[in-house]
Formats: C-alpha cells, structure tokens, sequence
C-alpha cells in the first residue's frame, strides 16, 4: 500500500514590503502634503543708529539685530516728559518732548522727532523733527526735514545739518540745507546758509550770508 505524505498548506501573505520605487514615492507624499510656505514677515529698510548701515529689520518688531554690526535696535517709540530723567535715547522710532518739560543736555537719535518742550541738546533724525516751542539747543541738529513752527524762536548754537528747512517763526544758526530752504511769511533766518534753493514768502527776510554750493 502506498504511503501518503501531506503536503504543508502554504497561505501567501502580505509582508508589507513596498517595492523601493513605491515605498519613496509614498514617503515623499506624506512628507510634504498639505504643507504651506511659511508666512512673510513685513520688513522695511532702516539706518543702524551705530554703524551707519543699511539694515532690514521687521516691521512690527520692538528691537532686532543689525546684520551688518549686530547691534542691538531699539524700534519703539519714546516720550520725554517734564522731569525726565532719561536724557539719552537712542531709537529707531519716534521721540516726543512734552509741552512743559524743561531739559538739558539731551542725546536723541531717533526718526521721527517733536519738540513740543525745552530739551537743548543733541538732535540725529532720520526724518522730520518738528519745533513748536522756543529752545536754544546746544548741540548740533540733524534731520531730513527741520520745521520750525510760527511764534518759535530757535538758537542752534553749533548750527543743523538738513535736507530741507521750512520756517515759520525765527532761526538763528548756521544753517546746511542739501536739498531747500523754505520761508513762510513772517518767516526771519538769521545766519550763514548753504543751499542751492530759497522759496522765501513775501515779508520772510534773511540776515547772513547766503552759499548755493553745499560744503562736503
């Protein structure tokens, strides 16, 4: 009689291997589906307060790096009351002196400036800085656009460096305009001025010399 062996049953199985094309195609779609671009930060372009570079820094930033010094930026606006006692500021925002501070020996270095008060000192603007009280500032003044208010008497006693200068009330200083000066009516300039423009009002006056080449 013949002898019989059984036969093991072979079930086949999925062993969950991948062949090596599907497997990375498989693994690429998971990695990146659904996956968006990083938001854009806003930034905008500003001048390092310590090395004079052009740096770009977040728009809604309080302070960043400069990426030519890495110097600390401060971004936020500042306001020097009556009796201050901060008389240094260094900033890449705007600075107010209230109406009613009287300060002395003041150091500002910011964008925007208002001098609503008394502050003599040092002025580094960026922008604009806006004079509407009497002041006779011991230091030198620098800005893109000086704007003297009507019934304002301003002493620079080391003189300012401008862009523009728009008078309403009474500058008594060496005066270096790059771009204009501007007096309104009523307007009085008292001083050796160096610009290539004068729009003067009728009834402003000039009293000084007056230069329409800028020194370097």
């Amino acid at each position: 009689m013949p002898e019989y062996k059984t036969e093991p049953i072979v079930v086949p199985v999925n062993s969950g291997i991948l062949p090596e094309g599907e497997r990375n195609r498989r693994v690429a779609l998971t990695s990146f589906a659904g996956l968006q671009p990083p938001p854009q930060v806003p930034r905008h372009t500003v001048v390092c307060y310590e090395c004079g570079q052009l740096t770009e820094v977040p728009a809604a930033a309080l302070s960043a790096k400069c990426s030519a010094c890495n110097a600390h930026l401060k971004m936020t606006d500042v306001t020097l009351k009556p009796g201050a006692q901060r008389l240094t500021v260094r900033t890449l925002g705007d600075v107010t002196v209230q109406s009613g501070a009287v300060l002395s020996q003041v150091t500002v270095v910011c964008r925007h400036c208002y001098v609503n008060g008394r502050a003599s000192g040092s002025y580094q603007c960026s922008g604009n800085m806006e004079v509407s009280c009497s002041n006779r500032m011991e230091g030198p003044v620098q800005a893109d656009k000086l704007v003297v208010d009507r019934a304002v008497n301003l002493i620079l006693t080391q003189g300012a460096t401008v862009g523009v200068l728009e008078v309403c009330g009474r500058v008594t200083g060496r005066i270096v305009a790059r771009e204009s000066v501007i007096l309104r009516r009523g307007a009085e300039l008292i001083g050796t001025c160096y610009s290539p423009s004068l729009k003067r009002e009728p009834g402003a006056v000039h009293r000084g010399e007056w230069h329409n080449e800028v020194p370097s």
